[in-house]
């Protein structure tokens, strides 16, 4: 029974991996050439601060993988963050603001931290810096905090350094007349994730 166990989880890890490899090589329409600055990308970026997503994101570190449904409704002082694991099992829902965060579990408990993160780290055990991905998952780098970064023909990320995180953009989306991000990595040394937005609602 130990070995069948065993070889079961091997096998999730080995299908999650796959899920993650074939997100990441899918190929994206090229970037058409654009006379849209970067600059004027980001002016327009920064303004968006009422949106929503849903998708999926995926996690690989050195001890565990799982992947989960993600829904993220954000507005400028407040936000609410649920993850559906699969079939529906070992869901949370976050909501808060940057002073203080308060999450609840499918199983009725209710928790609250200065943070997001702490609270993720907790029933999760994901070390993910969500008030950085706020910015990351709109295409956009954390203000005024060193980054490096390049560009695709269309003026848009494809690639940021920072924070001890190297994101990859791998597919855009066009939301209200902006050009938004849909595939993205979030990487670092201690952990992998990827994240498919299936549809974006901007305001």
């Amino acid at each position: 029974m130990h070995q069948t166990n065993k070889m079961l989880g091997a096998a999730i890890i080995v299908g999650l991996l796959l899920d993650l490899t074939a997100c990441t090589t899918m190929s994206p329409p090229a970037a058409q050439q654009s006379t849209v600055t970067w600059a004027s990308r980001k002016v327009l970026l920064e303004q968006l601060n009422v949106w929503q997503i849903s998708g999926k994101i995926a996690i690989i570190t050195a001890n565990e993988s799982g992947s989960a449904s993600i829904d993220w409704s954000q507005h400028p002082n407040r936000y609410t963050l649920s993850l559906y694991g699969p079939l529906g099992s070992n869901a949370i829902k976050m909501s808060g603001g940057p002073q203080h965060v308060t999450m609840k579990t499918s199983d009725g408990k209710t928790f609250s931290a200065k943070s997001a993160e702490q609270l993720l780290a907790q029933q999760w055990g994901w070390q993910l810096p969500l008030a950085s991905i706020q910015y990351w998952i709109r295409g956009l780098p954390v203000p005024n905090v060193p980054q490096k970064s390049t560009f695709d023909a269309a003026n848009r990320l494809a690639t940021l350094t920072q924070q001890g995180f190297t994101i990859r953009y791998q597919g855009y989306t066009t939301a209200g007349a902006m050009d938004l991000p849909q595939h993205l990595s979030i990487t670092s040394a201690a952990i992998k994730s990827k994240i498919i937005i299936y549809k974006w609602k901007v305001s």
